[in-house]
Formats: structure tokens, C-alpha cells, sequence
């Protein structure tokens, strides 16, 4: 059992090598983009992904999803072979008519999703034939990750982000081609990627529609694009809103904020990885509710405290992100709020972890689907009055809302001691201390690290004052680790 576990932690791992890249690096090449287009041309570029996003879920429609259940399921190599052609092939088929569709209708949609005058009659077209791209990608490294080629999954994932954003800015900055160069460069980067794998997995694809396949896939993979609708409305729909709400102005803002906070995936990502195989292998331990409401609490504080630190220094850090330009300036005031929906995005799991032992994570999809609908129907009402703050607001509320939903149903099936009670007491206290912050910082007061350091007390006292954690409960984590390495 224990080989199991650290094989799986070690192939996580490995594959996140990738996953990490890929986000540092975009993440870096970002203020060159910044630099290089105006401010409406990078606000034009997040109204863009926010349509090539949810183009890719209708288009693959969970059949990613599907292959990695009939990849282990088929009876036979060939049958295998089989549900990898039918799934690409139905996306790939599904793409290129929404880009034809986007093609032919160019100049009315351009019209309906931006608000300037651009010369953007093809750029929809563009970056949905691009996707072809990456979605022929995304199936092919999806079957690598399942043979467990590991470095061809890492090598390719890598070559394709780098390479695209690399070739972007080449027709971005030498070419002057503005948006449409960006999507040029995806076009040519993952269309060279998808026919290499391509070659690389010509022994895998047969040639063969077969009805009874593809029904196979859409049948498992098309329940999950409510879930994933879900997902684009709370990470992606406040873009548009923003965009034709607010000002284009504020959605670069934005925009900028967005990819900046996506950073901090980067250190949520290695817990996300390690917290499923590591919560399943302690189950059935008599003590492993108690290690469960240890890592929630834990993690709550340590995540919230961490959002703090970073708001504390977040100026200088957004500034030179977005190369100091005029009119992106005041961005850093609302990092914290995204960070804290990345941070509340990942306790779910923690406080959901009954409901992965019983199999009944339907739950947890539904908690976000209620949570999308909360966030969408705040944003309409609220981005007009608050602008960006409407937006940002929403996002911890969304997040706060599946928090609970999903660890009431948790209790229901697997009761942990999570000391919820405390811990919305702390929130409280947190979010009080942050708004503080954030007032300090608009205002410009002088002497600003006195109110930090004010905020920063007051939300350690909370810990204890709330009963969250006590001397004796760091007593007990000090017991418990050893344990963990002695029983698999």
C-alpha cells in the first residue's frame, strides 16, 4: 500500500512539472502583452478566451473526461483506439462548425462581443480554429497521462504553451498585429504541436466512426458540462460583464488581476495534488476525521494569513507586472479577493471529503452550480453599481457559498469536526481586517504599515480567541504527523 501511495504522489508530481510550467511561464510573459497592446486590445484578448473557453467545453463536452474511464474500461487495444478517434474526431467536427459559423457571421458578432472598432471581423474565427488545435492536444496528452508517458505529457504540454505564446509575441510585437496576432500565434504553435502528436500517436488512431463509441463518451462526459458551465460562469463570465457593464478600462484591469492571481495557483496546485490520494489513503483510519478537521482549520489560516502578507506587498509586485502602464494602476487593491476565491476553491475539498469517500461528488457539482447562479445574478446587479469590486465581491461570495453547501451535505454523510462555527467567526474577523487594508491602501494613507501590522495581530489573536486552534491543538498536530508515515 505505501509503494501505491508514493507512486502516486510521485506520478502527481511529475505531471505537475508541466502544469506549474506552463502557469509560471505564461504568467511571465504577460507584461510583455501588457507593454505592447493597448489597454482595450488586452481587455479584447480576455473577451476573446472567455468565448474560446466555453467553445472548448461544448466542443469536447466531457469526452476528455470519458476517455480517461473507457481508456482502463476497454475490453481490448483496439477498442481503446477506437474511443480515441471518436472523441477526437467529434470534437475536432463540433469545432471547426462553430468556426465556420464564426467565419461567415464574422462582422454581426464582432459587433455583439466588442465594443470598439477593431478590425476584428475574424478574430473569433481565428482563435476558434485554433482550438482545433488544442483540443486535438488536449485528447492526445490526456492518452499519454493514462499510458503514463510522463515526459511526452510534459514535453508536449510545455511546447505548446511556450511555443504558442513565444510565436504570440513575435506577431504581437514585430509583426504589430495586435489581438488577432496573439490567436495567429496559437494558431501556428498548436496546429504544429497537434500534428506532431499526431504522428507520435499514429499507431493509436484507427480510422474506424463507430456509433455505439461515441455514444459510450457523450453518455459520460456530456452530465459534466452543467458542472463545467459552472466553472466558466464563476472564473470567466464576469470578464463580458465587465466589459460591456462597466468599461473596457476595468475589464483589463481586470484582466490583469485575473492573470497575476493565477500565480497563486501555483502554490495551491502541489496540496490539490497530494490532499486526494492522501485523504483516500487515511480513510479508515479510527483518528482520520480528526486529521481531516486539522488540515481544514490548518489550511484556513495559514491560506488567509498568507492572502494578508501578499495584500501587504501586492502594490510594488502588480506595478511591475503591468510594466507601470497608465490607467491598470489601481489593480493591486483587489488581488486579495481573487486570491481568497483560489484559496476557498481549494478548502472545498477538505470540506467535501466525505462526500469523496461515499462517491457522491453530484453533490458537490450541484453546490457549484448554485454558486454560479448566486455569482452570475450578483454580478448583474452589482458590477453596475461597484464596477470591479462588484465583481471581486462576487467571487468570494460564490466561493464562500459552495464552501458551506458542500460541508453541510458533508456532515450529513461523514461528520468531521471542522469547528465551522469558529471558523466563519474568523472569516468575519479577516475580512473586516482586509477591508481595512484595502481602504488604507485606496486612500494612500501615510504610515500604512501600523495598520498592517494592527490588521496582522488582530487576525492571529482571532485564531485563538475563536477557539480555532488552541496551544494544545499544535500539541496534537505535533503528535499526529509521525503517525502518518506508519500506517498506509
Amino acid at each position: 500500500m505505501k509503494q501505491l501511495i508514493k507512486r502516486l504522489f510521485s506520478d502527481s508530481a511529475a505531471f505537475a512539472v508541466a502544469t506549474m510550467g506552463n502557469k509560471l511561464v505564461s504568467a511571465m510573459l504577460v507584461p510583455f502583452y501588457i507593454k505592447y497592446l493597448t489597454n482595450g486590445q488586452f481587455a479584447d484578448w480576455g473577451q476573446t478566451n472567455t468565448f474560446t473557453l466555453i467553445l472548448t467545453y461544448l466542443c469536447v463536452l466531457g469526452t476528455d473526461t470519458a476517455m480517461a474511464f473507457y481508456y482502463f474500461d476497454a475490453k481490448s487495444a483496439q477498442e481503446r483506439r477506437t474511443y480515441l478517434f471518436n472523441a477526437i474526431a467529434f470534437s475536432v467536427t463540433m469545432c471547426l462548425i462553430f468556426t465556420a459559423f464564426a467565419y461567415f457571421f464574422g462582422a454581426p458578432l464582432a459587433e455583439v462581443v466588442y465594443d470598439h472598432s477593431g478590425d476584428y471581423t475574424y478574430l473569433l474565427a481565428v482563435a476558434f480554429l485554433a482550438t482545433v488545435g488544442a483540443i486535438i492536444i488536449q485528447h492526445l496528452l490526456g492518452y499519454a497521462r493514462y499510458a503514463g508517458r510522463v515526459w511526452l505529457f510534459n514535453i508536449f504540454s510545455m511546447a505548446y504553451v511556450i511555443g504558442s505564446n513565444l510565436l504570440s509575441l513575435y506577431y504581437v510585437i514585430v509583426q504589430k498585429d495586435g489581438v488577432m496576432g496573439i490567436f495567429y500565434g496559437q494558431l501556428v504553435g498548436q496546429t504544429a504541436v497537434a500534428v506532431l502528436l499526431l504522428i507520435i500517436f499514429r499507431k493509436e488512431l484507427v480510422l474506424k466512426f463507430s456509433r455505439k463509441h461515441l455514444s459510450d463518451l457523450i453518455k459520460y462526459g456530456a452530465p459534466l458540462l452543467p458542472t463545467l458551465m459552472a466553472f466558466w460562469a464563476m472564473s470567466s463570465i464576469s470578464r463580458p460583464m465587465l466589459y460591456h457593464m462597466s468599461s473596457i478600462n476595468d475589464a483589463a484591469i481586470y484582466e490583469a488581476m485575473m492573470r497575476l492571481a493565477s500565480i497563486i495557483v501555483l502554490v495551491t496546485s502541489p496540496f490539490q495534488l497530494a490532499w486526494r490520494p492522501f485523504s483516500m489513503s487515511i480513510k479508515d483510519r479510527e483518528d482520520a476525521p480528526q486529521l481531516y478537521g486539522l488540515v481544514g482549520r490548518g489550511l484556513l489560516v495559514v491560506g488567509t494569513v498568507a492572502v494578508m502578507l501578499l495584500a501587504f506587498v501586492m502594490e510594488p509586485i502588480y506595478q511591475l507586472f503591468t510594466t507601470g502602464k497608465p490607467g491598470l494602476g489601481s489593480g493591486y487593491l483587489y488581488v486579495w479577493a481573487l486570491s481568497l476565491g483560489t484559496l476557498f476553491n481549494v478548502l472545498h475539498t477538505v470540506f467535501g471529503v466525505g462526500l469523496l469517500i461515499k462517491k457522491k461528488t453530484k453533490i458537490i457539482s450541484r453546490g457549484f452550480m448554485i454558486a454560479a447562479v448566486v455569482y452570475v445574478v450578483g454580478c448583474l446587479l452589482l458590477i453596475p453599481l461597484f464596477r470591479i469590486w462588484g465583481a471581486v465581491s462576487m467571487t468570494v461570495v460564490a466561493y464562500l457559498i459552495v464552501i458551506i453547501y458542500v460541508y453541510t451535505q458533508n456532515q450529513k454523510e461523514y461528520p468531521v469536526d471542522f469547528r465551522f462555527r469558529a471558523m466563519l467567526i474568523y472569516l468575519t474577523i479577516f475580512l473586516a481586517a482586509m477591508i481595512g487594508v484595502t481602504w488604507v491602501q485606496s486612500n494612500e494613507l501615510p504610515n500604512a504599515w501600523a495598520y498592517y501590522l494592527i490588521a496582522l495581530g488582530v487576525t492571529v489573536a482571532a485564531v485563538f480567541a475563536t477557539g480555532l486552534f488552541s496551544v494544545r491543538s499544535f500539541r496534537q498536530i505535533g503528535r499526529l504527523l509521525p503517525k502518518l508515515g506508519g500506517k498506509g
